[in-house]
């Protein structure tokens, strides 16, 4: 058992073992399998019908990968559930895995919260207001554009873009799904938008300018709803394939090693590409299904290949930030301590790797 567990457990929060629970991704019935209790009794524990003795509170600890004071109550604690978030797909996903996802999000912005007690992150600036719906979505990205005085061509480095103007971008670890490319949320005034480690680097731009269209379109969320996923993709499509310049350039007739050159050009995936140029009305629907199977033999659909090794565009707001904090004493093993959750699991939530040198001992003979 645990030393400090007998105080956890007069100070237990059951909304900190839900949390904890969702971010292992389990279900109530594994938990209980593995603190050899029953799914009823952590039913009990999370609505706060009964409180774990502290045995019961460690095994929990032990299981779900958290340290003992993690399920006690006194910091903050946000609660999100499917309903805040976009969602592409609710048939797509299980319930867990959205649970899942949700849960990191929850405690990412429990870091982000403690940043900014010690230091100014960016204010919330996209170059019209959030919160609002904006109507048409391709004149909404135009506008957009503008607002980022991009004129023609690519959107160059759109996550360090919106990270600069207040928008927090992630990646959600260990998420066992290849449903869920990406998702956001903007409660309590800051939006954050979530990667997972799916598709290449040119499909998960259009996530990111897609999930930007939702928090610009939609400020009340319809998770799965198609009517808001089409707007949410003419969006991205606009603002990262502006319609006004790209329709001339497509290739005709269609040449895959012209519109794979094209589309790197403009950083997003061939198939975005031979969609966009569907609905320009420069390609036909037969011409369309011809390319899309080509890619789909050629394995481009899941593994398009990116030039020179490319990784594609990464969050570097909270790591800057983390840096920041810690020249202004809140180092990362304090803000851990503070969030009641060891180091590795932060560092992997902020996106940083295992920096601790492997220590390696040579054989010597006789």
């Amino acid at each position: 058992m645990y030393p400090d567990a007998s105080a956890a457990a007069q100070a237990f929060a059951p909304a900190r073992l839900t949390m904890a629970r969702e971010l292992a991704g389990w279900l109530k019935r594994d938990l209980a399998e593995a603190i050899d209790r029953t799914a009823a009794a952590v039913s009990q524990y999370e609505l706060g019908q009964s409180r774990p003795s502290a045995e019961t509170l460690s095994r929990c600890a032990g299981a779900l990968g958290v340290p003992v004071s993690f399920f006690t109550a006194g910091r903050p604690q946000l609660h999100l559930d499917t309903a805040q978030a976009h969602f592409r797909s609710l048939r797509a996903t299980t319930a867990t895995q959205r649970q899942q996802a949700l849960a990191h999000v929850e405690l990412l912005w429990e870091v982000v919260e403690q940043l900014d007690r010690v230091i100014e992150l960016p204010a919330l600036d996209v170059g019209i207001p959030v919160g609002i719906p904006h109507g048409d979505p391709a004149a909404t990205a135009r506008m957009v554009r503008k607002a980022w005085n991009i004129s023609s061509g690519p959107t160059a480095h759109l996550v360090r873009n919106l990270e600069a103007r207040g928008v927090v971008t992630t990646r959600i670890p260990g998420l066992d799904s290849d449903t869920i490319d990406a998702f956001s949320s903007a409660l309590h005034g800051r939006p954050i938008i979530a990667l997972t480690y799916k598709g290449n680097p040119m499909r998960q731009r259009f996530s990111v300018a897609h999930e930007l269209g939702h928090l610009l379109l939609h400020p009340e969320p319809v998770p799965g709803s198609p009517q808001n996923e089409r707007e949410a993709n003419v969006f991205a499509a606009e603002f990262l394939m502006p319609a006004n310049e790209i329709r001339d350039q497509l290739p005709t007739p269609v040449d895959i090693a012209a519109l794979k050159e094209l589309a790197d050009n403009y950083g997003v995936s061939t198939a975005a590409l031979v969609y966009r140029g569907k609905d320009l009305g420069v390609y036909s629907d037969s011409t369309l299904r011809r390319v899309i199977a080509t890619l789909t033999r050629l394995g481009w659909r899941t593994h398009e290949p990116v030039n020179s090794g490319y990784p594609g565009e990464q969050p570097e707001l909270l790591r800057l930030a983390i840096e920041l904090a810690g020249a202004n004493d809140l180092t990362l093993p304090a803000l851990a301590a503070r969030l009641h959750i060891g180091l590795p699991r932060l560092r992997a939530l902020i996106g940083l790797s295992d920096a601790r040198p492997k220590l390696r001992l040579i054989h010597g003979a006789g």
